[in-house]
């Protein structure tokens, strides 16, 4: 069973996802213009690459990604059950996410059971 304690703690979480991107982009961002002004210069990307930081910008970008997928997926699926708790049908939690019924009964999964059921078919 869903509560709103658990939509809230998955808007924390993007939250903190968000913050932590905006920061990530505005670095991010400076790494770009770098990148882009030594490209300018004639400088070869490998050349480039090699000395770079690590991680790279598209690695970074990647990671930046990931979290904030992670994030909003979290905040899917307690929108989703609280929905269903709330007296949404499955039918009616796909139209509103604007997903597939199968996509929204996916969500309504809880992740361990998903997890076992990849593990068996593997």
């Amino acid at each position: 069973m869903s509560s709103p304690r658990q939509v809230i703690a998955a808007l924390d979480k993007l939250e903190r996802a968000v913050i932590a991107s905006i920061d990530d982009l505005n670095a991010l961002r400076g790494r770009v213009s770098d990148l882009r002004a030594k490209l300018e210069a004639g400088e070869p990307l490998a050349e480039i690459v090699a000395a770079a930081p690590r991680p790279l910008i598209i690695e970074r970008l990647t990671q930046l990604l990931d979290r904030l997928g992670d994030a909003s997926s979290a905040l899917r699926r307690a929108e989703a059950q609280q929905l269903l708790s709330e007296g949404y049908t499955r039918t009616r939690i796909a139209e509103t996410f604007g997903v597939s019924r199968q996509r929204a009964t996916a969500l309504l999964t809880p992740v361990r059971r998903r997890t076992t059921a990849r593990r068996k078919h593997s």
